[in-house]
């Protein structure tokens, strides 16, 4: 795409359907190109569940929910026509003009063709054929890079500059929200350190009695007395395991009971999130929040928190990044042996810090 084109006025669908970590690195492309173009109609194709976290920010015009188990690969599709033939007219009724992939898979690939838009954006090397729906294909850099950077380099094709933000667009409503939120689980005191403690994949997951074993420590050191467990009604059981294992930190627990605009805004408030390579890593490290991330077999240079890629203290072993969903038979060394220590160093560290810059904020505006 010529970097001179002009999309003012015009109609845009991003596709990014999922995961949740994703969708929230996909979050600056849209205010890139909104900061470009403020007249953009700018459309969000987006797994149903997720929308609820993109529709209220201001520079996204439009949601279209889709259902992630939909034409699942090209059997799907073929078999489920019907559904096909439907969804197909409400993209190509829609108009659009450009249609931006950022997903870059067969059935992304796939839907920006079924909108009959007269230009198709992306990556020239995306997987399963997608790449030959598009009608301009853009070389993104080469792997291990961040994704982020991947949609950087397909807004830039489009003319979008760097954005100047990053955030999901928490609104002071929402922050009062959380403090509610807060108040009613039974924090009332400390730093608010906020604790993801698992992950889709259970070689991500940090031990519940390490897990302790830091909250402990930050409880002692740095008066954290009561840390915050965050994450989906998935993890409520991990949560019970880490509060039953500390000995001096008394855990209060919002798993399973925030939506994801609830949970954006609640990290928001944080002075620190802990965390495994998870999705509310992503949206922590999105609205600024300090965020330490113990890394396993995954690779941070590819799904770290972004920006804050010094924050992540990695495992020991000898395969990693192994990228495996399951351990390739080391009994989840990585995450096994990286000691409690190493994780409270790091914490410690990034709690001084913060205090240090609210601080000097402080200082400047009272000064």
């Amino acid at each position: 795409m010529e970097a001179d084109i002009d999309l003012a006025g015009k109609r845009l669908l991003l596709i990014k359907p999922s995961s949740l970590g994703d969708v929230v690195h996909a979050v600056p492309t849209a205010w890139a190109l909104k900061q470009r173009w403020p007249t953009l109609h700018l459309s969000w194709l987006v797994n149903r569940g997720l929308d609820a976290l993109i529709k209220p920010i201001s520079c996204i015009d439009d949601v279209i929910p889709f259902d992630r188990n939909r034409f699942r690969g090209l059997g799907a599709a073929l078999s489920g026509r019907g559904e096909l033939r439907s969804f197909s007219r409400t993209l190509r009724d829609a108009k659009f003009d450009v249609v931006l992939d950022l997903q870059g898979l067969f059935r992304s690939g796939l839907f920006s063709w079924l909108t009959r838009a007269p230009l198709r954006v992306g990556d020239r090397d995306a997987r399963e054929g997608a790449w030959l729906f598009y009608n301009r294909r853009v070389i993104t850099p080469a792997q291990p890079v961040h994704a982020r950077e991947r949609y950087a380099a397909l807004a830039a094709a489009c003319g979008a500059d760097r954005p100047t933000r990053e955030d999901l667009d928490v609104r002071d409503t929402e922050l009062t929200a959380a403090d509610n939120l807060l108040r009613e689980a039974g924090f009332s005191q400390g730093p608010l350190v906020t604790v993801c403690p698992g992950a889709r994949w259970e070689t991500k997951v940090y031990p519940a009695a390490h897990f302790a074993g830091v909250l402990d420590e930050l409880a002692a050191q740095a008066g954290v007395e009561q840390p915050v467990l965050v994450g989906g009604p998935d993890l409520e059981q991990a949560g019970r395991e880490i509060a039953q294992a500390c000995k001096r930190a008394r855990p209060v627990s919002l798993a399973g009971k925030t939506g994801l605009r609830e949970l954006t805004a609640v990290l928001s408030r944080a002075a620190l999130m802990l965390t495994c390579d998870s999705g509310p890593m992503h949206i922590a490290a999105a609205q600024g929040t300090p965020t330490l991330a113990v890394f396993g077999p995954t690779d941070p240079r590819r799904t770290g928190p972004f920006g804050q890629l010094a924050n992540v203290v990695k495992g020991e072993c000898e395969l990693m990044p192994c990228l495996k969903r399951r351990c390739p038979g080391m009994g989840l060394r990585c995450m096994r042996d990286l000691a409690p220590r190493s994780v409270t160093e790091k914490a410690l560290a990034l709690l001084r810090q913060t205090a240090d810059n609210r601080g000097q904020e402080h200082n400047a505006i009272h000064g």
